[in-house]
């Protein structure tokens, strides 16, 4: 093609100088558009046999104590995973609302039309405090990962607080991940609003504390979003497994399927006392005497593949 303009520029004729111009300005027109394709499963501990597709969700968006959301906007699209702290049950809080108000707080201030996607790590700060200003009957805490697709150069940028995560991968291989945030074992990092009675011995971390990365995406990548449910009881081996065949793969109902796949293997492995599960080598690494078995928990995941639309400028 740029040959063809050389040549096209040694004419002295004014015709095909134009010619050329025009080449030019239509080569400029075309642009690429990057997108998701997304797929959302999970389920809930205390109903593990109970599964949600995107399709059929509503406005609920909950597994349990998890929630979840998905933005699109010209600039950029976020998604997000925060996952409730359990043990507040113990005070009769349900800390599944203070992961959903989270959630609902950080999807409104992403469809802001001046939030390209860059800082997600704002969004989340942003988010949480304006939350903690309006929302006096919210009570709780849970962790946060949120990934951004900037669409003007498809670069993704993330912020995770805690021990949800995710993970790229690129020709069936895992390109980034996050990394997980702990104060000690099974006590991850965590947005609080406690009672008064436990504010001063509660953890709670702030929303500045996230860890945040971005990396360059190409069309075909994959990335997977999920609270811990998911990555105490599968290891990273056998989830790339699941999802290697799915490099490029532009329809949703495919990544559906594997999401469903991954939740039901999720469930199964967490009631398994005999599967040697990534939480279990956890505890054994902290000399914690929790044998083998997986971790019964809420699971949610978020598959997204990455493509790219060309528009005619």
């Amino acid at each position: 093609m740029f040959f063809a303009v050389r040549q096209l520029s040694r004419c002295s004729s004014g015709g095909v100088r134009i010619l050329q111009l025009r080449f030019l300005s239509s080569a400029r027109s075309i642009k690429k558009y990057p997108y998701l394709i997304k797929a959302v499963q999970g389920s809930s501990k205390d109903n593990p046999v109970q599964q949600h597709t995107l399709s059929r969700m509503g406005d609920g968006n909950r597994f349990g104590e998890d929630s979840w959301f998905i933005s699109s906007t010209p600039k950029a699209e976020v998604i997000g995973v925060a996952d409730g702290v359990g043990g507040w049950r113990k005070m009769g809080i349900d800390s599944g609302i203070f992961a959903k108000e989270l959630m609902c707080w950080c999807s409104n201030n992403a469809q802001r039309a001046e939030f390209d996607g860059r800082n997600p790590r704002q969004l989340l700060i942003d988010s949480f405090n304006q939350m903690r200003a309006r929302c006096d009957n919210v009570l709780g805490s849970s962790t946060a990962c949120l990934v951004a697709l900037k669409r003007a150069d498809c670069t993704l940028h993330t912020a995770n607080l805690g021990d949800s995560g995710f993970l790229v991968l690129r020709n069936g291989k895992v390109v980034h991940r996050s990394d997980e945030q702990h104060h000690g074992f099974n006590t991850p990092f965590q947005l609080a609003i406690p009672p008064n009675e436990r504010k001063h011995n509660s953890y709670s971390d702030e929303p500045k504390q996230a860890t945040s990365t971005q990396m360059p995406l190409q069309q075909g990548d994959l990335v997977l979003l999920a609270t811990d449910g998911l990555f105490d009881n599968v290891p990273e081996s056998m989830l790339v497994r699941h999802l290697g065949t799915l490099h490029g793969e532009t329809q949703r109902e495919k990544l559906q399927l594997v999401a469903n796949q991954l939740v039901t293997l999720a469930n199964d492995l967490s009631f398994d006392p005999n599967f040697q599960s990534p939480f279990a080598l956890k505890a054994r690494a902290n000399n914690i005497n929790y044998g083998n078995g997986g971790k019964p928990d809420d699971i949610t995941l978020i598959l997204a593949s990455v493509a790219v639309h060309q528009q005619q400028q």
